[in-house]
């Protein structure tokens, strides 16, 4: 199995890491030099080749862990590498990535999925993990029990919509408050809870219009693994806005904006502090 991970994030850094130890594993980022994984403490530098632009070869798995932003730019740069079999699983947040590219590489297989996971890019390459791990679902059995060859969780439920839906659930709404107030996720439980539950109420709703049938158990979910979560963890989108750039606000908080009122009062206010800063 040959599997080229784009992005070289704190998504994209750690699942190379984890999956290098059982595959052949490339990676192509435009930044990250070395990939070297902060967890539980302790700190382990991968061997992992590391490219600027898409090597010309065949992988049976290409794996998108870019920026939303990026989606576009990385689909085309790899597109000629793109085979009939060759799968490609985005492990982005948010909705549209999947049909977005669907229609920028149709010649592979695109396969729905998504992560849950606490990883930072910080200085120096390194990749700081909070939590147990990851948990990656995806449609395809194959590639689930990938991950768990690696020592990672794998799932392939049978609904991956709502799957998907259930992860943008508390993305969403965790993004929202903590970039709005510019908090860490123990002060959005201890301090905007119940802000936090009508959004989780905005979302089930808007999904509910879209044949994705959320309801009150996702909601307990939600609020319990926030609860659960490293207080001091924030979210990737804070931390882009916090060094002034836009990262996934349009897909994660816009989305939703274009349906929900204090969605996009979050986004109006959000966006208008990117002009201020700017």
């Amino acid at each position: 199995m040959k599997i080229l991970v784009v992005g070289g994030g704190g998504v994209g850094g750690y699942i190379a890491a984890k999956l290098s130890r059982c595959f052949h594993v490339d990676l192509l980022s435009q930044s990250l030099n070395r990939v070297i994984l902060v967890e539980e403490g302790e700190e382990r530098e991968y061997q992992i080749p590391i490219y600027r632009d898409p090597p010309q070869k065949r992988y049976d798995l290409i794996i998108f862990a870019v920026k939303s932003p990026q989606l576009k730019e990385y689909a085309t740069k790899i597109a000629p590498i793109i085979q009939e079999k060759t799968l490609i699983l985005p492990l982005l947040n948010g909705i549209q990535p999947y049909e977005e590219l669907r229609k920028l590489l149709p010649k592979g297989r695109v396969v729905k999925g998504a992560i849950y996971v606490i990883s930072n890019r910080g200085e120096g390459d390194r990749i700081s993990v909070k939590g147990r791990g990851a948990l990656v679902i995806t449609e395809s059995e194959e590639i689930a029990n990938l991950f768990q060859e690696c020592g990672l969780k794998g799932k392939a439920p049978d609904n991956i919509d709502r799957a998907i839906w259930q992860k943008y659930l508390f993305i969403a709404a965790t993004a929202g408050l903590t970039s709005l107030y510019n908090i860490p996720f123990g002060e959005v439980a201890s301090h905007h809870l119940q802000e936090f539950e009508e959004l989780l109420d905005e979302i089930i709703s808007i999904a509910g219009r879209k044949g994705i049938e959320l309801g009150e158990e996702e909601k307990r979910r939600a609020i319990e693994l926030l609860k659960k979560s490293p207080p001091e963890s924030k979210t990737s989108l804070q931390l882009d806005l916090e060094k002034g750039k836009e990262g996934e606000l349009e897909n994660l908080i816009g989305y939703l904006a274009r349906e929900s009122l204090p969605f996009r009062e979050i986004y109006e206010k959000l966006k208008e502090d990117l002009r201020h800063n700017s």
